[in-house]
């Protein structure tokens, strides 16, 4: 999972960034009121802090085992992202860029990264120690 939580953290850096953007007024969050300022950085904030947990734990946030933010933690991404989407439509037209919804796909990215990964090495695990003639694999070193 180490491609994995590189790209998590990529992205959890990228949010926390635009979080910094928007409470700093920058470009075309200017002209925005105080409460669309906070309200659009902090939920940034928040899906920064959920990239960040799937980068540290390396298990991601739509994991099969591990703790429970890392099992259902796609399911806050995706509540973030609809609470991102209604402080924006509550706002003004020129104050800030639509929500991108591109974050709803990274969970089930990296994990279909990591099934890749794991099924790559067992095809070569597979190619290097073919099996004996009595049906038992010798043991890998």
């Amino acid at each position: 999972m180490k491609l994995g939580a590189a790209f998590y953290a990529v992205m959890a850096v990228l949010a926390v960034v635009s979080a910094v953007l928007v409470f700093r007024g920058y470009a075309a969050y200017a002209e925005a009121d105080q409460w669309y300022l906070i309200a659009r950085g902090s939920v940034f904030l928040l899906i920064g802090v959920m990239f960040g947990i799937g980068a540290v734990t390396r298990r991601g946030l739509m994991s099969a085992e591990g703790p429970r933010i890392c099992r259902s933690g796609w399911i806050v991404v995706i509540a973030l992202l609809c609470a991102e989407f209604v402080v924006y439509a509550l706002g003004d037209d020129g104050w800030g860029n639509f929500p991108s919804i591109a974050s709803i796909f990274i969970p089930p990215f990296v994990q279909r990264l990591q099934d890749k990964y794991y099924e790559g090495r067992q095809e070569a695990e597979r190619e290097l120690n073919p099996e004996a003639p009595d049906g038992v694999r010798p043991p890998t070193v």
